[in-house]
């Protein structure tokens, strides 16, 4: 292909027949003469960005997508919660059914700009259930629009929680906000006004219909910020997006916009909000990424913010885990492993009336505006079984072990990594018949599976505290004092030191002899403030309980630890990974320990701290 060439552009006012777009020629043309003129003859009869929506391509998309897409049209088992209504638009009336097929709408609620805007209380859902019971003059615009573009679409029926949730009926409103997950799973299409800072603002491209929309810096940015919203986009599997500068749909398997200025994409994680992509190599990568995404907006209630990232990870593992404080139970040793960003706060248990927000849970620092983030390390398996107390079945309680789950997955050579800590002494006093001074990686694999075939054996039997449910029903000397959100457990406890990580940000940990082995996550900023002060004692020890044991790669930075911080076979063959425990950095509150920070310090280091074992309520 020829690389030198000439684009000329030539404006002008439009002809007698031309629409109120501006008249345009682009000429296009090599230095030998030869070439195309006038490109914009070609592309003259595409569709572009106007003041109103330009509906042909998207039209075109969403039936395509109905009706090709294999992935968009798996049937969803979802079970729509008693009560639901929607809007029946035809009629202008609300309806209770669950047997028809609805849109639904995302949109930011913001204040009430006039009065009286319609709402669904116990006072007014009667008369809204009457024909003709939503009049236009009381509907809220952004609604108004909404109705119009479903009835563009040929939807007769739409979903929206300001007229189809009773808003002052605490059980209605509860029992709505619990299925959200199987409304918008359920939904058709949602329809995200993604510009606008209240429900009477309107969506562009619908009632504005003399403004040209001029674009900002994020269209989407108010939208982007909300709790709520963030939950029904996850959870749609069509998503029709109306911002102030144009029109896209996105479903699955493509994004599609309604100009033909921007081409067709597939979906990709910076810019998609499916539930389950391609790149997530497993279900708990997605809840990371999810988490991540979520504790990064603007977050106004608790429950509000509980609820909706529960109704994600509940649609992401498809009823295969429960739930504990916010974690998943199939994946809960990867999910103790979070940290906040920049750890610009301390951590404090919080309770509400509906929830309880343990230091060990994510949910401890929800409107904190603080990212919450994962370790990106392997996991081999846990160093400790937690139990919380369980009085389904007795009235006064026993324990059960939160994880323990029979399709818990740790990563590739667990068993091998495990069985070199069971030889070192970080799962209690087990006797071993294998050592790396004396036996090949593959000898020590070979026994450890003899002895536990898998990974709930290898817990059932190695981890010390799994004899403890019948240890407590005999003495029933902690069950008392295990409130709602306190986890037990019998762990490894030591006492490490910090220093402040220069130039990067951060604390390393380091040993009674000022090595550094290891490293807080994040930027931990409140605590190295702390630590930092002037009055502070830079030689004080900190108390830290082992977690877990995961794998650290081998980087091309890494020095001398590649040699120090592994571990060699009797033929001198090195693990593939550094060997690290997870540690948590706890205080006490009384009787109870409270997370401060999460932590990791080499294997190797850890075996040398003058360790015990502790038994630990964790609030």
């Amino acid at each position: 292909m020829k690389m030198n060439y000439t684009l000329s552009l030539y404006l002008g006012a439009p002809g007698e027949q031309a629409s109120s777009n501006v008249a345009a020629d682009i000429y296009f043309q090599y230095p030998d003469g030869s070439g195309m003129l006038n490109v914009w003859d070609e592309a003259g009869n595409l569709p572009s960005v106007g003041a109103l929506v330009s509906w042909a391509r998207l039209e075109t998309k969403i039936s395509e997508c109905h009706e090709e897409h294999d992935r968009c049209r798996q049937k969803v088992q979802r079970v729509l919660p008693q009560g639901f209504r929607v809007i029946d638009i035809t009629r202008r009336r609300i309806v209770e059914t669950t047997d028809v097929a609805f849109i639904a709408l995302s949109y930011v609620w913001g204040v009430d700009t006039r009065s009286p805007l319609l709402t669904a209380t116990r006072a007014t859902i009667s008369g809204m259930k009457e024909d003709g019971g939503l009049p236009t003059l009381e509907m809220p615009r952004t609604i108004e629009d909404a109705m119009t573009i479903s009835t563009r679409l040929g939807e007769r029926y739409l979903w929206v929680d300001r007229l189809c949730i009773i808003q002052d009926d605490p059980k209605d409103k509860m029992n709505q906000i619990e299925a959200m997950s199987d409304v918008y799973t359920s939904a058709r299409l949602v329809l995200i006004a993604a510009y606008g800072n209240n429900m009477d603002f309107g969506i562009h491209g619908i009632s504005f219909t003399n403004i040209i929309r001029e674009p900002e810096d994020d269209p989407l940015a108010l939208w982007h910020t909300r709790g709520w919203t963030y939950q029904e986009a996850v959870l749609a599997r069509r998503r029709l997006f109306f911002t102030n500068v144009r029109a896209y749909f996105e479903c699955v398997q493509s994004t599609c916009h309604e100009d033909a200025y921007n081409s067709e994409t597939d979906p990709n994680e910076f810019t998609s909000y499916e539930l389950l992509m391609k790149e997530d190599r497993s279900r708990f990568e997605a809840f990371a990424r999810h988490l991540r995404n979520y504790t990064s907006r603007s977050l106004s209630y608790q429950w509000d913010v509980y609820n909706a990232i529960t109704g994600i990870t509940k649609a992401l593992y498809e009823g295969k885990s429960t739930f504990i404080n916010g974690l998943p139970q199939v994946d809960f040793d990867r999910a103790l492993r979070w940290f906040a960003d920049l750890g610009n706060t301390s951590l404090c248990r919080l309770e509400t009336e509906e929830i309880s927000c343990p230091t060990w849970s994510w949910s401890a620092i929800m409107n904190r505006a603080d990212q919450v983030r994962y370790q990106e390390t392997a996991l081999y398996g846990t160093l400790a079984l937690w139990y919380k107390k369980d009085t389904s079945s007795f009235a006064g309680g026993q324990l059960q072990a939160v994880n323990l789950h029979s399709e818990t997955e740790m990563d590739d050579n667990w068993s091998l990594y495990m069985a070199i800590a069971c030889e070192q002494g970080l799962v209690g006093s087990i006797p071993t018949c294998w050592s790396p001074t004396t036996d090949s990686f593959s000898t020590i694999c070979e026994r450890f599976n003899m002895r536990w075939p898998d990974y709930p054996t290898f817990c059932k039997e190695a981890i010390p505290s799994a004899k403890w449910p019948q240890w407590c029903q005999k003495t029933n000397s902690l069950l008392p004092a295990l409130r709602q959100g306190v986890l037990l457990t019998a762990t490894q406890s030591g006492l490490l030191r910090l220093r402040e990580r220069s130039p990067k940000t951060g604390l390393s940990i380091i040993d009674a002899a000022g090595d550094i082995v290891g490293e807080l996550c994040g930027d931990v900023s409140q605590l190295t403030k702390e630590l930092t002060a002037p009055h502070h004692d830079q030689n004080a020890s900190y108390e830290f309980i082992a977690l877990s044991l995961s794998g650290q790669r081998l980087r091309p930075y890494i020095g001398q630890e590649r040699e120090t911080k592994n571990y060699f076979d009797v033929g001198s063959n090195p693990l593939d990974t550094l060997p690290i425990v997870n540690l948590l950095m706890v205080g006490w509150r009384g009787k109870y320990a409270y997370r401060r920070e999460l932590g990791w310090v080499y294997m190797k280091d850890w075996i040398e701290v003058d360790r015990e074992w502790k038994v630990v309520m964790h609030e």
